[in-house]
């Protein structure tokens, strides 16, 4: 992400589901609003001694960066912007990890906008910024099968490559291995 400056952002307590960032993150792309080409990713992070939590990373090109942080500082005032990976550790591990490819998950990213309900794997990877798409257990996906969107579509950066996992479906078809309505495993408060 040479032409890219990656911006990272501390979603606040109250932010604990991955519905709740996606939530958090279209509003932000909305407001901005987030350029074209423009990535967001949510993370799960573990600052030292903190607990476990949600930040999130905006990838955006370098000649957009400068106004995306001057309306990120406009939205959140001046108590709310922080610089150094001690005022701000889940969004300093968030950027990491997108500066590096190596985690995230991609909720806003070139092509996600308007992708339809069904389309082949290879149409996705030709229409979006997904590199790869594998069955669950690691196998590539077939690029000729149809893949079912449900409308939520949720790839992550693995090795460097924004890769997209998937699952068997009836009919012979695919769907993301992220559902869009997850329910409690066990009762708790969590995705």
């Amino acid at each position: 992400m040479s032409t890219f400056h990656v911006i990272g952002v501390d979603a606040g307590r109250e932010t604990t589901t991955l519905r709740a960032a996606d939530h958090v993150l279209h509003r932000l792309a909305g407001l901005l609003p987030l350029p074209a080409g423009a990535y967001a990713c949510t993370h799960r992070v573990r600052p030292p001694g903190e607990r476990p939590g949600l930040a999130l990373s905006l990838a955006v090109p370098a000649a957009d960066a400068g106004r995306v942080l001057d309306r990120l500082g406009a939205r959140a005032g001046a108590a709310g912007v922080r610089c150094g990976t001690e005022a701000g550790a889940g969004a300093a591990l968030a950027t990491a990890e997108h500066t590096g490819r190596t985690g995230g998950r991609a909720v806003c990213f070139p092509g996600s906008a308007g992708l339809p309900e069904r389309l082949t794997v290879a149409e996705l990877l030709a229409t979006t910024a997904i590199d790869a798409a594998e069955v669950l257990g690691g196998t590539p996906a077939d690029p000729d099968t149809v893949l079912l969107t449900r409308s939520h579509v949720r790839p992550e950066w693995v090795g460097g490559r924004l890769l997209l996992r998937l699952m068997p479906a009836l009919g012979g078809t695919y769907v993301p291995f992220e559902t869009p309505d997850p329910h409690p495993c066990c009762g708790a408060d969590h995705d």
